[in-house]
């Protein structure tokens, strides 16, 4: 089962100040040069140009082969271009620049947990829970459960993001995958319960009134399996859940 990850934002710093008074003679200078080809590099990959962004972190590279920023972002277009060698080299070479970086290390975790090296994922997004240097401690929780889900384990999953919600009651989408956890482990009425929490933060979505309908059926509420049904149809008939619900429908 995959789930959506907490992917890290991309932030483009300023380049104000990054000017020719900032460029002087020797490592300084350099050091410089990378962070400026970085910053452009970051600013590509917002665009969604990462061919460019990319030749941007390979430029900062020259200049300061040890910027772990550059390779971060260089790990991240790798990873999605399918290239994993390459990404792995670099995400190891930035941790190893850079060990303590938690966006660092959530990315990293989602590398592996993507790979299949289930532990070694869940270590580094509980690990990142526990960093002051990380605001949101909720959001490595739900990735950790992200990965549980897709190890197989359902009670490690609801162990994770009870306590991300812990933190932040408000996460639409650890709501969401308690209210199927709750679905798929027969108990309804708590299914119900996080599936409406989520509706009061999330606007309609398919599989949010499919998991409903489903929910409802099993609660026996006829009414409620009616509106749901209409809001899929009415909304998205177009999606793959409008589909399963006029083939459940024939049966």
């Amino acid at each position: 089962m995959k789930g959506r990850w907490l992917w890290w934002g991309l932030i483009v710093v300023s380049l104000m100040g990054c000017g020719q008074s900032s460029l002087r003679n020797g490592a300084e200078s350099k050091e410089s040069l990378a962070q400026v080809y970085t910053n452009l590099g970051l600013a590509y990959m917002q665009q969604g140009n990462n061919d460019t962004a990319l030749e941007k972190f390979l430029k900062a590279l020259e200049q300061d082969a040890d910027h772990a920023d550059a390779h971060h972002y260089i790990a991240s277009i790798y990873q999605q271009q399918g290239q994993l060698e390459k990404a792995e080299q670099h995400y190891q070479r930035a941790l190893r620049l850079d060990a303590e970086n938690p966006m660092l290390q959530n990315n990293y975790g989602t590398f592996l947990c993507d790979r299949g090296q289930y532990p070694q994922a869940e270590k580094l997004f509980l690990d990142i829970a526990k960093n002051p240097r990380y605001a949101t401690p909720e959001l490595a929780y739900e990735n950790a459960g992200l990965c549980a889900l897709r190890a197989g384990d359902a009670q490690k999953a609801e162990r994770h993001f009870r306590a991300a919600l812990e933190i932040n009651s408000k996460l639409p989408g650890t709501l969401y995958q308690m209210a199927l956890l709750m679905y798929n482990s027969e108990r309804p009425l708590l299914a119900r319960a996080y599936l409406q929490r989520y509706s009061e933060l999330a606007a309609p979505a398919p599989r949010s009134l499919w998991l409903g309908i489903l929910i409802e059926r099993k609660l026996g509420d006829a009414q409620a399996v009616a509106t749901l049904q209409m809001r899929l149809k009415s909304n998205f008939p177009n999606s793959e859940e409008a589909r399963l619900l006029r083939e459940s429908e024939k049966r």
